[in-house]
């Protein structure tokens, strides 16, 4: 899996407003969804934003784009996978080390 976007929260944050980030996640779990199970509704929201110009263009590219929201182990699996090749690549890339399991959320 290719992980191209995700969702990073300072700790301090997280203890402060763990109500807050666990209805981001459920927010954002069920907007995955929604975009997943009406596409064209969801091209025309996209179109509307600015994101992509046609609702058109935005249904064709939205069943290929295999927008999910993981969480718990498979987070961790596929993220932990992500940042092994960058650190092989250059161990810059990731500051130097590769994270332990405190960088990662798991509700």
């Amino acid at each position: 899996m290719l992980v191209t976007g995700v969702t990073i929260i300072r700790s301090d944050f997280l203890r402060e407003n763990r109500a807050a980030v666990e209805l981001f996640l459920k927010d954002h779990q069920a907007s995955t969804a929604f975009t997943a199970e009406n596409v064209k509704e969801a091209a025309g929201l996209i179109a509307a934003q600015g994101i992509v110009e046609k609702a058109p263009i935005a249904e064709k590219a939205l069943p290929l784009c295999n927008i999910v929201c993981i969480t718990g182990e498979e987070m961790k699996d596929a993220l932990t996978g992500y940042l092994s090749v960058l650190y092989q690549q250059d161990p810059k890339s990731v500051g130097g080390a590769m994270p332990g399991d405190g960088f990662y959320y798991m509700p």
